[in-house]
């Protein structure tokens, strides 16, 4: 496809989505927000995680609506940058008024720690969410640590010993934001809970939690997505984007 038809098809395609999300708007009465990593039917790449580019227009979009107008992100979303994920999350959990996360079919890593920031999350029986560990240079957190302890400190690298310190305060920093993200929707007990099993190794960065485990969690999971976002994704090109695995890590850490 040349130039000018790569331009016609994304008119088009832009025309079609802004009409869908207008419609879905208009039956729910909210602003509907989205975030989808699919490749674009007139380009040959894909963005595959959640990137500062996309924190800054998810921020505007929830900058100017107004306060008391529900949100509805539609997250679609292997994980990404672990700055840009927290930022959308603070943004959505200081919104006035309810928040729901769609995740059509998943929202992996840092797209989880989003819907953690919703008043409700509607999910599919297919649909998944995903561990938020801190990854550093590509390791779990939580496995640097643990090896501290099967291993005596003379025997460990002072570059280890480094990153290691740099885990914990990781592991400790996102602790610390899914607690407060679950504030006033859950007991601090649940709270606790639910952040020591999505960050304390209990699972690999890439195993699915579906929408029974996440409701048997505390969260407020409701089952059924609207068919209109679906219409929205039937704009987009499937079947060329990596599975939900972990993020590609370079020196800052990433969900």
């Amino acid at each position: 496809m040349g130039p000018e038809g790569k331009e016609s098809l994304r008119q088009a395609t832009m025309a079609r989505r802004q009409a869908i999300i207008a419609e879905l708007e208009r039956e729910r009465g909210t602003r509907v927000i989205t975030m989808i990593h699919r490749r674009e039917p007139w380009e040959d790449g894909a963005q595959e995680s959640i990137t500062i580019e996309d924190t800054e227009f998810v921020l505007m979009r929830i900058r100017t609506t107004p306060p008391e107008q529900p949100i509805d992100l539609i997250l679609h979303t292997p994980g990404g940058l672990a700055l840009a994920a927290e930022m959308i999350a603070m943004a959505l959990k200081r919104h006035p008024s309810p928040v729901t996360v769609m995740v059509p079919f998943y929202a992996m890593s840092g797209g989880t720690l989003i819907a953690l920031a919703a008043d409700e999350i509607r999910m599919e029986p297919y649909s998944v969410l995903g561990p938020v560990d801190p990854q550093i240079a590509g390791l779990p957190a939580v496995s640097i640590l643990r090896l501290l302890q099967t291993k005596p400190l003379e025997a460990i690298q002072d570059q280890t010993l480094i990153i290691a310190d740099v885990a914990r305060l990781a592991l400790e920093n996102v602790q610390r934001f899914i607690r407060w993200l679950l504030e006033g929707r859950v007991s601090p007990e649940q709270a606790a809970g639910i952040a020591e099993f999505l960050t304390g190794g209990y699972l690999a960065h890439d195993t699915p939690i579906t929408a029974d485990l996440a409701r048997a969690m505390g969260l407020n999971v409701i089952e059924g997505v609207p068919v209109r976002v679906y219409e929205l994704f039937e704009t987009c090109a499937f079947g060329v984007c990596k599975r939900p695995c972990i993020a590609q890590y370079d020196r800052t850490f990433s969900l």
